[in-house]
């Protein structure tokens, strides 16, 4: 019996995945192994932890499918009693399906539930509200229409995107009830005291690598709002925060509290406070259940005790089999891996005076003489780093000058990143390439900026917005009319320090964005880096 424990054992931690036949004690993650379970959602009621997750049904080579919400509940995080579907996207009568991420809270002895499903009408995500009057449901539609639809929230460079999923909700001390939402773009708005109407104006925040999964909860006077991050960025998620003193910001980034699964490249946060400890779900890829492996669409939900550091911050955490099987066991100091991937953020030599900004991103700051384009939020929406497909070391955008000027100043659209450090700078370079046309690609010759590696830059992670440098008055060059220049930002293959964000088409007519010094084309179209450049 022993030598077979021991074998089963070794099988474990051998394999790639989690079988449903091997030994679960309870508190293990994956917390069920009958079937695929994805986005937690939790909540605490009458000493009870509630946990809502999407069954998640995907076969052969389907990415996700999911519809409906299953419930559990549970005294002791350990042992869960199963009370079916909560609700199925169909029972929403605009629904066309898919039961994407929910979340349910209570109010005023009723229990409202705010999912993400499909709208027959538009076919676009939207997100729905049901009631009921009791945790288990069932939930019925409260309204008869969704909550919020594509057109609530328009984004002009893309107005059939699917932003509008991942509801969490969150009351708050006063009574007052918010919702968060979002995929690529985050939103917050407040909700009226009925539960089933938007009050006032849908605001959008802008958090340094969101993608999508945005949680909502409060420890004494702060404000935390977890997130699945980095996935537009070409990477797979992991979870990262950022804290407030206001539900409305502004809101600081923090990091990243875990790291990306080894399946499925989506990740979802739920936090919840139970009985004086705090909790992370989250699903992973982990689980194989007969011929049924884990991947994108096939995942487990797990737990994971959380802690905080003495100054509010959270500490990060490891995926875990043992999960809450044990008692938990603070460290006194986080001993764990960095998640961020270069490194912890740290003050870096710097020859540049930056001014980040991501309060403002509609307009160019100032009085530019060039810019690539009028209206940066509305044309620059794909970002770029060092870590694409090529592992470039170097991200450019020619600039044709017209007039004759002095150059002091240039400001890039940029955003998100892990931030600079010594082992991985980023630094800006500029180069004339005289009057001729340039081609699909360029070779750099002297910099005008006076250093051959070029300036140094000191960035940490910010929101989309402007990144601007100023010049030192003995590296403020004279550009020429007529001549063809390339702002350059060069770093270390692989990395991704900072995203410099760039348009979907060719923006610019008199230049074009290059990765590695080569062209930049989508559709056969050349695109452009979002820059500006100041001077007299």
């Amino acid at each position: 019996m022993m030598r077979t424990k021991t074998l089963l054992t070794l099988l474990l931690f051998c394999i790639p995945g989690i079988s449903m036949a091997q030994d679960h004690q309870p508190g293990e993650n994956p917390i069920f192994r009958d079937r695929f379970t994805a986005d937690p959602a939790t909540m605490v009621y009458n000493d009870t932890m509630y946990l809502y997750v999407g069954h998640d049904e995907a076969t052969g080579d389907q990415m996700f499918n999911i519809n409906e919400w299953l419930v559990y509940s549970s005294t002791d995080m350990k042992n869960w009693t199963e009370h079916g579907a909560a609700m199925q996207a169909l029972d929403f009568d605009w629904s066309q399906g898919n039961a994407w991420a929910s979340q349910v809270i209570e109010k005023d002895g009723k229990f409202w539930f705010y999912p993400t499903t499909i709208d027959v009408n538009t076919e676009g995500d939207a997100i729905g509200v049901a009631v009921s009057d009791s945790p288990t449901g069932p939930f019925k539609d409260a309204i008869g229409g969704p909550l919020v639809v594509d057109s609530m929230t328009p984004t002009p460079e893309d107005p059939h995107d699917w932003d509008d999923i991942d509801p969490t909700a969150f009351t708050d001390d006063d009574g007052t009830t918010w919702i968060s939402w979002g995929n690529n773009h985050l939103y917050l708005a407040k909700l009226k005291d009925n539960m089933t109407e938007i009050d006032g104006q849908i605001q959008e925040l802008y958090l340094p690598n969101f993608t999508e999964g945005p949680w909502l909860h409060k420890r004494e006077e702060t404000y935390y709002l977890s997130y699945a991050c980095f996935a537009h960025q070409n990477m797979w998620e992991k979870l990262c925060y950022a804290t407030a003193s206001d539900i409305t910001g502004p809101w600081s980034y923090q990091g990243i509290i875990m790291d990306r699964n080894e399946r499925s490249y989506t990740i979802h946060p739920a936090i919840t406070e139970f009985k004086d400890q705090w909790y992370l779900f989250y699903h992973t890829g982990q689980l194989n259940i007969g011929d049924l492996t884990g991947d994108i669409g096939r995942r487990a939900v797990s737990a994971e005790y959380l802690f905080y550091n003495e100054d509010g911050t959270i500490k990060p955490l490891e995926k875990t089999k043992k999960g809450v099987s044990e008692p938990p066991n603070p460290p006194e100091e986080y001993q764990g891996p960095v998640f961020n991937l270069e490194g912890p953020l740290v003050d870096v030599p710097t020859d540049l005076e930056i001014t980040q900004n991501d309060e403002s991103r509609e307009v160019w700051p100032g009085s530019p003489v060039i810019t690539t384009h009028t209206e940066p939020y509305n044309e620059f929406t794909e970002p770029h780093s060092f870590n694409s497909a090529e592992g470039v070391s170097s991200l450019g955008q020619t600039i044709k000058v017209t007039d004759d000027f002095t150059l002091d100043r240039i400001t890039l659209y940029a955003g998100d990143g892990f931030g600079t450090i010594e082992e991985n700078p980023v630094t800006l370079a500029l180069y004339d390439l005289g009057t001729e046309e340039v081609d699909s690609t360029y070779a750099a010759g002297e910099n005008l900026l006076g250093s051959e590696d070029g300036l140094r830059i000191n960035y940490k992670p910010q929101g989309l917005g402007f990144l601007s440098m100023d010049l030192p008055e003995d590296r403020q060059p004279e550009l020429k009319a007529g001549h063809t220049y390339v702002i350059e930002l060069k770093g270390v293959a692989g990395t991704a320090s900072v995203f410099w964000r760039s348009s979907d088409d060719d923006s610019y007519s008199e230049g074009a964005a290059y990765l590695g010094r080569s062209l930049m084309k989508q559709n056969g179209q050349s695109r452009d880096f979002g820059v500006a450049l100041y001077g007299n």
